[in-house]
C-alpha cells in the first residue's frame, strides 16, 4: 500500500509541476507605441539585426502576466529566391531600451512570400515596443 501511495503522490506532483497555468496565457499588449516615437541611445556595441532581405508589415507585441514576451509579426521575403530567416535577423527592443534577439528555430520563406509568425522573446519586466530589421532606422 505504501508503494502505491508513493506513486500516486509522485504522479500528483508531476501533474502540478507541468500543468498549464490558465492565468498565464499570452494576450496582445493594449497600447502600441508608434516606432517613430522611440529614440533609444545606440552605440557600436548595441545589438543589431543582420540582414535587409525581409520587410516587416505588421508588429503586435504580446505578453503573459508572468512577463513572457512575444511579437506577432507579418514579414515578407524581398528576394526572388527562398530565404531562411533566423533569430539574429530580428532585434526586439523593450521599453527600457534593452535589445534582444528572439528565440526560435529558423523559418524558410518562399520567394516573395508573406507570412505571419510569432517570435518568442525572453521574460522581461518591460514590454516589447519595437522590432528592428537592419533596414530600420532609429
Amino acid at each position: 500500500m505504501k508503494y502505491v501511495t508513493c506513486h500516486i503522490a509522485a504522479l500528483l506532483f508531476a501533474t502540478q509541476a507541468f500543468a498549464l497555468d490558465v492565468g498565464d496565457v499570452a494576450t496582445f499588449d493594449r497600447r502600441v507605441i508608434t516606432p517613430d516615437e522611440l529614440h533609444y541611445y545606440e552605440d557600436e556595441q548595441s545589438l543589431k539585426p543582420l540582414r535587409a532581405f525581409i520587410e516587416v508589415h505588421n508588429f503586435r507585441p504580446m505578453s503573459t502576466p508572468s512577463g513572457q514576451r512575444f511579437a506577432m509579426v507579418t514579414v515578407e521575403n524581398q528576394l526572388d529566391g527562398r530565404q531562411i530567416i533566423e533569430p539574429r535577423d530580428f532585434v526586439g527592443i523593450y521599453a527600457d531600451g534593452v535589445r534582444i534577439n528572439p528565440v526560435f528555430r529558423s523559418i524558410t520563406l518562399e520567394p516573395r512570400e508573406i507570412r505571419t509568425i510569432v517570435l518568442p522573446f525572453e521574460s522581461h519586466s518591460f514590454p516589447l515596443v519595437k522590432i528592428l530589421i537592419d533596414n530600420d532606422e532609429e
